[in-house]
């Protein structure tokens, strides 16, 4: 039985993949099971919201507005008192695909450093080799090391002598963690979770030969015994990095995916060295009714019509981020292979891509926009084009200009409802008909620790699309065979033939094999697409096992139970 913190800067609000995780965890059985008590640690956002908790948060304790439980307030107020810092502590609700659990929440006002973060920065360096010289100046390093002494003597403070343990999630949270570390005398274990290999993210991105120079690099490395250093010089510059590279000290290392793991190995020896546990994330299973999957799928089509003219026969989606790690460009490739197919067999697709950089467009900005026919024409500047989202606007702008079976539409917003789209969706649109509606869910992406996005859904009979470096694959793998299963194509892009080398790979070599790969996932793509409301329904089937198999359940009892269960040892 663990007290087990969380320390994330998602401890409220979810901005990423890590809000997801922390929903699918502590929501499942045998992690509240396990675990009667989590904490989740993070930096105060706003000291003057009026809801610093959320929506569904409780207040307990926040001094600064008068509140205060009796049998907390002594303790969190000597903290407060010690540090010259500004808690709030309480409680939220965490809800995921019908299930509840009420988290305790502990936040720390970051806006000032706290009494004695120059001592403790000066104990990083000389315990770990940690220069904060170098990074303090980066608010992200900064605000997370300010959070460290005054987040773990409160965390002490709440739960007395009895152990606990640290989870650190990803970089954010490590300061803590080496807080407790430096802290002999408190009854904690810690643990480092890693969603991402910071270091890694920017050599792909930024290489001109992207995952597919990279992994092969990689592979020829680890089989050599060489590390990152060797082959893309020092990383120090890099805060991430710096804190990453250090986190081999904690007591358990945890990794979202195969290839993170690998990622972390090249790191240096001492992670080479490490035993490294495999906690992927989980997909929702959800069992929906055929009948609701179709009307779905029906809203979804309808929706084309209306902008279109033409209700496809085919919908396919990409739900995602507008970044360069997604790999936007790689779905048109495919689909530009598809479109002749397609066009042979008398089908029609259209392709919805729901991404963008800018933020939300208000209501009144969507029908100004809709007046010259967005999202089926975009503009730049404004309300619309951002400078990211002209540039793969200027993609499927020469796409559409080439295909005749398969469109695509870029709609550079969130949500998928009238208001947030315009009338061309039905009254009764809503964000869920992407995800139970859609044929086919894209997400080739050159860097991938997970992916849930292109995975969930799967347990709604949609066909994920995925690259060889998603670390899903790996989980797809543990439960069934990829290979055979109608619903999941991977394509391999990182699989080079014989002789060739990731090191000497360019941008041109790159375009070349993303050309051969794209073809072939098409070749495969094609195949497999659902020819009627039966093929559709033992997809629905087929799904939906593979998903309860990779559920937030089976994570939770199979992946980091154990590992609790031996540091608890």
């Amino acid at each position: 039985m663990t007290t087990l913190v969380h320390v994330t800067h998602e401890a409220v609000q979810q901005a990423g993949g890590i809000g997801a995780v922390l929903r699918g965890l502590i929501t499942a059985d045998s992690y509240r099971a396990h675990c009667p008590r989590t904490i989740l640690l993070g930096p105060l956002a706003d000291p003057e919201d009026d809801g610093p908790l959320g929506p569904d948060g409780e207040v307990l304790y926040d001094a600064h507005r008068g509140i205060g439980a009796a049998d907390i307030d002594g303790a969190l107020s000597l903290v407060e008192k010690a540090y010259g810092v500004q808690l709030i502590y309480g409680r939220r609700l965490l809800r995921q695909d019908g299930r509840e659990a009420r988290a305790e929440v502990l936040l720390v006002d970051v806006r000032r450093p706290p009494h004695g973060l120059n001592d403790f920065k000066h104990d990083l360096f000389n315990h770990l080799g940690l220069d904060s010289r170098r990074y303090e100046h980066i608010w992200e390093y900064e605000q997370y090391l300010r959070l460290a002494e005054p987040g773990f003597a409160a965390v002490q403070a709440l739960v007395g002598t009895a152990p606990f343990m640290i989870l650190a999630h990803e970089f954010m949270g490590l300061g803590v963690a080496f807080k407790a570390l430096l802290s002999p005398e408190a009854s904690c274990k810690t643990l480092f979770y890693a969603h991402e290999v910071a270091t890694v993210r920017p050599l792909i991105e930024e290489g001109p030969g992207r995952d597919i120079a990279f992994y092969n690099a990689l592979r020829t490395a680890r089989a050599e015994g060489r590390f990152i250093d060797e082959l893309y010089g020092s990383q120090d510059d890099y805060f991430k990095h710096a804190l990453v590279r250090q986190a081999w000290r904690l007591d358990a290392v945890l990794a979202v995916g195969d290839w993170v793991v690998e990622e972390l190995r090249f790191l240096g020896p001492e992670f080479a060295a490490r035993n490294i546990d495999l906690v992927y994330n989980g997909v929702p299973a959800v069992a929906v009714p055929a009948h609701a999957r179709e009307a779905a799928r029906a809203k979804l089509q309808a929706a084309g019509a209306g902008l279109l003219g033409w209700s496809p026969d085919l919908v396919f989606t990409h739900v995602t981020r507008l970044v360069k790690s997604k790999g936007l460009w790689r779905d048109l490739l495919v689909l530009e292979h598809l479109d002749a197919q397609l066009w042979r067999e008398r089908r029609s697709a259209l392709l919805v891509v729901l991404s963008t950089e800018a933020g939300c467009r208000t209501p009144g900005e969507v029908q100004r926009m809709a007046d010259y026919g967005w999202p089926l024409v975009h503009r730049e500047g404004g309300a619309d084009l951002s400078g990211g989202e002209l540039e793969f606007d200027l993609q499927v702008r020469a796409f559409n200009s080439r295909s005749r079976a398969v469109k695509a539409l870029f709609v550079n917003q969130f949500g998928w409802d009238r208001d947030s789209c315009g009338d061309f969706l039905t009254v009764d649109a809503e964000f869920g008909d992407l995800r139970r509606g859609s044929d086919v869910e894209f997400g080739q992406s050159i860097y991938e620790p997970f992916g849930i996005a292109q995975i969930e859904p799967l347990s709604f009979g949609t066909i994920s699309v995925v690259s060889d470096i998603c670390g899903c694959v790996g989980f797809v793998g543990r439960v069934a065979d990829r290979e055979s299963l109608t619903g999941f194509i991977e394509g391999g892009y990182t699989r080079l033939g014989e002789g060739d080398a990731g090191a000497s790979i360019g941008a041109v070599e790159c375009a070349r094999v993303e050309a051969a790969v794209s073809r072939a996932v098409a070749d495969r793509l094609a195949a497999q697409l659902p020819a009627d409301a039966n093929a559709r329904e033992k997809l629905l089937a087929e799904g939906y096992a593979v998903a309860r198999a990779m559920s937030w359940e089976r994570v939770a009892e199979d992946m980091l139970i154990p590992v609790l269960r031996r540091l608890e040892k």
